[in-house]
This record gives C-alpha cells, sequence and structure tokens, in this order.
C-alpha cells in the first residue's frame, strides 16, 4: 500500500511539475528577414535575390547548428506571414530577434598600369552582422503604421562576420619578365555578386561564436549597455591620409576599419559588441546617456535599432601613411606602401600601435611607366590591419 501511495505522488509531482528537454530554459530566437544597411560604402547591390539568398544560407546554417544543439538558444526561422513588418509590431518582452544585417557589400577595385597593359582587381568585402534585438520598451505603436514610420528595436548585441577575397589578381613573375593571370578588363558587377554570394556562404561554415550574446538574451535590462564595447571613432591623425581620404571617401574608410576591427575583436574576446558608431550613424539624444540609432531597411520598410552608450569605447587612429619607389637597377622597380593604426586604451598585452607593409616590384621596358592606385592600396592594408589589431591577445 506504501508502494502505490508513494508511486501516486511521484505522479502528482511530476504533472505539477513536468520535466524539461535539454533545450529547455533557452530563450527562442525568431530569424527575421535579411536587412541592409544602405550608403555609399556598399558599391555591390544587394537585389532582393541576393537578400533571400543570404537570408536561406544563413537561416539554414543557424538551423543545422540549433539542431544539434551548438547553440545557446532555439531557432524559429519566421515564415512570411509572421516577419515583423512596419505595419505590425510585437512588444512582449520575451521576444527575441535575430536580424541577418547586410552591413558591407563592396569592393576596393584597383588597375596597375605599366605603360603597356592594365591590370584589374577587385578585392569584394562582404560584411555580415547577426543583431540580437527585443522589441523597445517605450514604443509608441501609433506611430508604426502602414504609411512607412519604422520598427523600432533594442539592439542587445551583434555577431560581426567579414570576409574578403580579390578577383584578378596577377602575379609578375621575375623569370620571363611577364605579369602573370591578367584581368585585362574592369570586374563585372555579376562577377562581384556571386564572389559575395560565395563569400557568405564561406563565412557562414567557420566557427561562429555566440557566448558574448547569451547572457543579454536574458532580458537582463538592468544590465544592457553596461558590459558592451564599440569603436566610437576612427580618428585620422596622419597628414597623408588626411590629404588622400576627404570628405565621403573618409567616412566610408572610417566604417570599414571600425567594422574590421569589431569583426576581429569580438572573435578574440567573445565580448558584447556594438557596430561602429562611425562612417554615417546617427547620434539620437537622451536625457541621460545618450544612445545611438542605426537605421537599416528591409524589403518591408524602415527597421531602426537603438542602442545606449557603450560601457567600454574604443579608439581607432589612422596615424600613419608612407609611400617609396626603390629603383633597384635594370628596370627594376619595387614600390612600397606602409599604413600605422592605433587603438586607445590599451588592455593587456596589447601593442598600442601596430603597421603593415605592401610590396610590389615590377620590370619595365625601357621608355615606360608604372602607376597604381594609391588610395585603394592604403584602403586594403588598413583593413587588414584592423583585423590584426583587434585580434591581440589581451
Amino acid at each position: 500500500m506504501r508502494w502505490v501511495l508513494f508511486f501516486i505522488l511521484i505522479l502528482a509531482v511530476a504533472a505539477a511539475f513536468p520535466f524539461k528537454n535539454a533545450s529547455a530554459g533557452k530563450p527562442v530566437v525568431t530569424i527575421q528577414p535579411a536587412l541592409t544597411y544602405e550608403n555609399s560604402i556598399n558599391k555591390i547591390y544587394i537585389d532582393e535575390d541576393t537578400r533571400r539568398q543570404v537570408e536561406r544560407i544563413i537561416g539554414e546554417r543557424l538551423k543545422q547548428m540549433a539542431d544539434a544543439g551548438d547553440l545557446p538558444y532555439e531557432v524559429v526561422v519566421a515564415t512570411a506571414d509572421h516577419y515583423h513588418s512596419t505595419n505590425e509590431h510585437i512588444t512582449d518582452s520575451d521576444q527575441i530577434f535575430l536580424y541577418p544585417t547586410i552591413m558591407v557589400s563592396t569592393s576596393i577595385d584597383t588597375v596597375n598600369n605599366n605603360s603597356l597593359e592594365n591590370a584589374y582587381t577587385s578585392t569584394v568585402i562582404a560584411g555580415i552582422s547577426l543583431l540580437f534585438c527585443m522589441p523597445e520598451e517605450n514604443l509608441d505603436i501609433g506611430k508604426v503604421t502602414e504609411a512607412g514610420n519604422p520598427v523600432s528595436l533594442r539592439l542587445l548585441g551583434i555577431v560581426p562576420l567579414v570576409e574578403a577575397e580579390t578577383i584578378g589578381l596577377s602575379r609578375y613573375n621575375q623569370s620571363t619578365d611577364r605579369w602573370q593571370n591578367i584581368h585585362s578588363d574592369p570586374i563585372s558587377d555579376g562577377e562581384k555578386k556571386g564572389k559575395f554570394i560565395s563569400l557568405v556562404r564561406q563565412m557562414m561554415k567557420a566557427n561562429i561564436s555566440f557566448s558574448n550574446i547569451t547572457s543579454n538574451l536574458r532580458d537582463d535590462r538592468a544590465k544592457l549597455g553596461m558590459d558592451t564595447y564599440q569603436v566610437t571613432d576612427v580618428d585620422i591623425s596622419s597628414e597623408r591620409a588626411r590629404e588622400l581620404f576627404t570628405g565621403k571617401e573618409a567616412e566610408d574608410l572610417k566604417f570599414l576599419v571600425g567594422y574590421f576591427f569589431t569583426s576581429a575583436y569580438q572573435k578574440k574576446t567573445k565580448r558584447v559588441m556594438y557596430p561602429p558608431a562611425v562612417g554615417g550613424q546617427e547620434l539620437v539624444g537622451s536625457m541621460i546617456n545618450g544612445a545611438y540609432k542605426l537605421s537599416l531597411d528591409s524589403a518591408n520598410g524602415k527597421v531602426d535599432v537603438n542602442m545606449s552608450n557603450p560601457g567600454h569605447p574604443i579608439r581607432l587612429d589612422i596615424s600613419g601613411l608612407a609611400s617609396e619607389v626603390v629603383d633597384s637597377g635594370y628596370n627594376v622597380y619595387t614600390t612600397l606602401h606602409k599604413v600605422w593604426l592605433t587603438k586607445s586604451p590599451v588592455e593587456g598585452k596589447e601593442k598600442r600601435e601596430l603597421s603593415r607593409l605592401h610590396e610590389r616590384t615590377v620590370k619595365l621596358p625601357p621608355g615606360t611607366s608604372s602607376d597604381s592606385d594609391d588610395n585603394q592600396i592604403y584602403a586594403a592594408l588598413l583593413l587588414g590591419l584592423a583585423q590584426e589589431l583587434g585580434g591581440q591577445n589581451k
């Protein structure tokens, strides 16, 4: 009789407190349609077909990782009927959205001329950020209408990813006195777009860490914005850099340097990062701390992503550019380009300033000359150096 009563008691407890599976307690994240960051940086046009390819690549990869138990959250892929759009807004504070966002879709295009032939190259850059957001607490729902007023979200953190690859890379063969694999025509838009999609697939196959996002997915509002990191400025103290990069070109370079640094820094430290607050982000005033707003585009309209001032601002500086042509005799010339980049504050074992050198050697027939695009070479060097600076041991 006692055993019967014992089993009845066990069943009663089980009914009142059902056992949960291994994934229970994980936040549920709904993957939304891809967003784009529209500005003059992005030379590669993202049409609706490209946007959908990006959505599919990222959605399939994250669902695969979730099914394998490799994510700190459960994944729900939104269907067309449940997309977060400009004419509806979910204000349930438990809702967490993941927006795959195309932050960078551009190319660094160069042409090297040696008076006899042109060699074209294009370094395609794909930057994807996985933005984890939740509805803004104080959203005025009346302003979210079909008339185009934006959805307003609060940023919890990002996983910034970036890949780059060069099309048309030619090499000079000193033994034959000739350039090899010359791309004699400018790289087409179709080639660039194909490479962009290939880079998105490549970055999603890599080991992606979400450990920096987990705590913020718990909706711990008291800590939001406190233990966060963000590149808040990219200075240009180099006089040579200020001469070469002006206006919008300088702002675009600042954003790219900040983004490459952010991607490497987050991958190295696993810290909660915000997108770089340089190169056109709108600063929104607040009575207390101030906030940043990143305005993004979706297929349904505008999406405003709001973030508080970071707990740990990071400042970068393009501190030096230099170039020199060395005549080695016998019509052999070596062109050297060098860049310097600094970071503050310095953490632990970090070096405050790093440099990177590019060397190009060519043998020219008598009476000919060689020319190259200094700005594009410097830009490519700075982006690689920003990754190196962000990836230092701390």
